[in-house]
């Protein structure tokens, strides 16, 4: 018979790779997990046999930063889970209200957590309110999941026990996404399918690859101003950019205003993952000057090295890259340093091969999902 694991997150109704990652655990060590959420499911997340979702009304609005679902501490009370699993975040009261009654009800309660703020609250006082309550919750867990060994060494610099904190580098569904690599490499022809996106593309052509949303904190014009000055030396560079957002217009406008728009190619969203696996195969370079997150494990999979800037509001995830192995960080809002960096890649055929091989090897080694399964597991049996 099947353990039973609840997740509770507000955001789960349209987070993918936490459906892919908790589908993958469940079916690796024998647990059926609901995931307690709010609003509706996104139309691209299913359930499946070994995983379902429970939706609750949020007596907060959307646009507000905190949420309270009590419908999801109910449905604890009446199913009694063999454990609960929950992200930290300091506004979600559901998750701070679920770890005192699992406490109470004796429910082995792990929480799932960056560990430290990415980005700390600027004024002393609410931030020292702030790390003192969430410090709290914390130590009240069974256990503590984190994404990363900064987090983990963060907790210990805190306080919290080190044989309660369990380190599950963040990833996505790594297995499957080799299985993409494989197949799509054995059936693409990169040069037809490069002349179908433009005919100014040609088998000569580097190509530069930007995938995510298209928001403030990606930075994507500085892989536009970057790209107008590698085509002073180089006039067959591409960007291929997938994905969409409020800065979609601000950037067609920057392309238009550099006079690059035959070099800049916009596919909006894609969500068939063979076809966003073809756009990995046929591209030289990961370009994401702006938060990476997810997106470098993706990249990885395909063997593609990535270019980013090294600011301070990364996520966890950025401890892939491993600077002159597997791709490089510039200095910020640096466009001519992006443009050389590239360049000197793109100009090497056997530093992008060497480097090439190392992001595939870091997925195998540091960034697989049996990896992070695996330490979930340990925490979540502790």
């Amino acid at each position: 018979m099947a353990n039973k694991l609840f997740f509770i997150s507000r955001d789960a109704n349209w987070q993918l790779y936490r459906n892919e990652v908790l589908t993958y655990f469940a079916k690796k060590y024998n647990y059926d997990v609901t995931i307690l959420s709010t609003g509706m499911l996104k139309d691209y997340l299913k359930e499946n046999d070994r995983l379902k979702y429970k939706l609750f009304k949020n007596l907060f609005s959307h646009q507000s930063k905190t949420s309270f679902f009590p419908g999801a501490i109910t449905y604890i009370i009446k199913h009694k889970p063999s454990c609960v699993l929950a992200l930290n975040n300091a506004t979600q009261i559901t998750e701070y209200i679920a770890c005192i009654l699992c406490r109470i009800l004796g429910i082995k309660f792990v929480w799932w957590t960056h560990a430290y703020d990415h980005k700390p609250i600027s004024n002393k006082f609410k931030r020292n309110v702030k790390d003192a309550y969430v410090k709290f919750f914390l130590s009240l867990g069974k256990a503590i999941i984190t994404f990363s060994p900064k987090g983990k060494q963060y907790l210990i610099d805190a306080g919290i026990k080190k044989e309660k904190i369990f380190v599950a580098p963040n990833t996505l569904d790594t297995e499957r996404l080799l299985v993409i690599n494989h197949q799509v490499s054995s059936q693409l022809d990169k040069v037809q399918f490069l002349s179908e996106i433009s005919p100014l593309i040609n088998k000569q052509s580097k190509i530069l690859l930007f995938s995510g949303r298209l928001n403030i904190y990606k930075k994507v014009h500085n892989a536009l101003y970057a790209l107008a000055e590698i085509l002073k030396r180089d006039k067959n560079v591409h960007l291929i950019i997938i994905g969409d957002g409020d800065q979609k217009k601000s950037l067609t406008e920057i392309t238009e205003q550099l006079g690059i728009t035959g070099n800049v190619h916009f596919r909006g969203y894609i969500f068939e993952e063979f076809e966003v696996g073809k756009y990995f195969k046929v591209s030289d370079l990961f370009i994401m000057p702006g938060y990476v997150g997810l997106a470098i494990v993706h990249s990885f999979c395909f063997g593609l090295p990535i270019i980013t800037e090294n600011i301070n509001f990364h996520s966890p995830e950025i401890q892939f890259l491993k600077d002159g192995i597997n791709g490089y960080f510039v200095q910020e809002d640096n466009k001519e340093e992006m443009a050389n960096k590239i360049l000197d890649v793109l100009h090497n055929e056997n530093l992008l091969s060497s480097l090439s091989k190392n992001a595939y090897e870091t997925v195998l080694n540091e960034a697989s999902i049996l990896n992070m399964s695996a330490q979930m597991y340990k925490a979540i049996n502790i």
